[in-house]
């Protein structure tokens, strides 16, 4: 019975201690802990004085920009980049912080914001149904630093959001993200072939830049790097979706990454001068060259994979800016075709085919439109052109009628070989063009539009 005893205060003993000594994990319950994360967003939206620049890549596009501010009444205002009337008016909608399966931030009334998410294609551009694949709800991810990062509920596409300073927020609302839009994208515009240098190895390479910044579901708001690399011979590239701010563009997502480099943002180095900077803020400024850094040889040729296959000279004649020994051979054809009451109107040199070149020069005759025809067969061995010695003329015999006045280019026609490049022009603003130069004397060469 003393043993029964014992062993009875024992085990009472043991268990108070195993209730005593119990700490729960968590000191809030869920519901409290749901409560206190919803005030920790909502508090963090609206404390903002100047409001939010936020960036936005969309699953199916490029990247968009916004301004944004929220107030205690879930009230939130915005302007976007996505078109000129969004850059330059304010909207206004509708917000929530809501509990479920994290804290979300809802937009539930339509702004800018939802026009990425729109059914109907005719709005932005964007596919029917789905619009951008863009989300309207985001679920609360971390606050770092004046910075607060949200990820698409559905799409998982990030929305960041960095607090803006009173003086950013006065050129928002003077209408300034409209002007530094246009800035940007003049001069992209306006700048020739531009380009930054990337050091990769012992090579220093030339990678082309190409912006578009248009809403097109496949390719707008996205900027890309391409070029050759320090072999001559294999092509390097990178792309990456962006989003106008206003001192330029930020490169969103992982960034643009080229030969190991990764470019996170595009900005005014001066009131003229632009450059990337990448993770560690290195500059890279913006250049132009003169002709495209891609070989016109690898653009040009009858095959539908070449985006060139014609070289023209327009009614108006030769592009100015170009010191070629074609020029007074070309003009001399012209002088006699206005000799003989007639005008030459245009002139092309095309790849009709895999194995034939074609020259055809089109003139008025009074009223009356003609063409003469020639074709060559060639043979081609990379970047040179070789032009049969015997031509064949077309059908109608125009190239025979007008043999006189046609002599001085005939001439020179059969001079080659010929090799395929980019011509330079001094003239500012001129479009690229295409040259096919004599092998013989490179002085000399074919010219005209692509």
């Amino acid at each position: 019975m003393k043993k029964t005893i014992f062993y009875i205060a024992i085990l009472s003993v043991m268990m108070g201690c195993k209730k005593t000594s119990y700490v729960p994990v968590f000191d809030k319950t869920p519901q409290e802990r749901a409560a206190d994360q919803i005030k920790l967003v909502s508090t963090t939206l609206t404390s903002a004085p100047n409001g939010w620049i936020a960036t936005l890549p969309t699953f199916g596009g490029g990247g968009y920009g916004f301004y944004v501010t929220f107030d205690n009444q879930q009230n939130v205002t915005m302007y976007g980049d996505m078109t000129n009337d969004a850059a330059s008016t304010v909207a206004k909608s509708y917000y929530r912080v809501k509990q479920d399966i994290g804290t979300d931030l809802v937009f539930d009334t339509y702004n800018y914001i939802s026009m990425l998410d729109d059914p109907n294609n005719a709005v932005l551009g964007g596919t029917a149904k789905v619009g951008f694949s863009s989300d309207i709800e985001f679920i609360f991810d971390r606050i770092n630093g004046d910075s607060i990062i949200f990820v698409g509920k559905k799409y998982r596409q990030p929305f960041k959001l960095v607090k803006a300073t009173a003086a950013q927020q006065a050129t928002y609302a003077s209408g300034g993200y409209l002007t530094a839009i246009d800035k940007f994208k003049n001069f992209f515009t306006t700048i020739k072939n531009p380009y930054i240098e990337i050091v990769s190895g012992g090579a220093t390479l030339k990678a082309g830049i190409s912006v578009n910044t248009t809403n097109n579901l496949a390719a707008g708001k996205r900027v890309s790097l391409s070029g050759l690399l320090a072999d001559g011979v294999t092509a390097g590239s990178g792309v990456s979706k962006f989003a106008f701010k206003l001192d330029g563009a930020d490169l969103l997502g992982p960034g643009l990454v080229y030969q190991g480099v990764t470019l996170i943002r595009m900005a005014w180095k001066d009131a003229t001068t632009m450059a990337f900077y990448d993770t560690n803020g290195k500059e890279y400024i913006v250049k132009s060259n003169p002709v495209p850094l891609t070989p016109l040889s690898s653009l040009f040729g009858y095959q539908t994979t070449y985006p060139y296959k014609k070289i023209t000279i327009p009614t108006a004649g030769l592009p100015t800016g170009v010191t070629s020994g074609f020029t007074a051979v070309y003009n001399q054809m012209v002088a006699l075709f206005v000799a003989s009451g007639r005008s030459v109107t245009s002139t092309t040199f095309t790849l009709t085919s895999n194995t034939t070149f074609s020259v055809a020069v089109a003139y008025m005759s009074g009223t009356s439109a003609f063409t003469a025809t020639v074709n060559f067969g060639y043979t081609r061995n990379g970047d040179v052109i070789t032009l049969d010695n015997i031509p064949v003329v077309t059908s109608d015999n125009n190239w025979n009628t007008r043999a006189i006045q046609l002599k001085p280019l005939a001439d020179y026609i059969v001079s080659g070989p010929f090799k395929i490049d980019w011509v330079t022009s001094t003239t500012p603003n001129s479009p690229n063009l295409g040259g096919l130069y004599r092998t013989a004397d490179p002085t000399s060469f074919i010219y005209g539009t692509l």
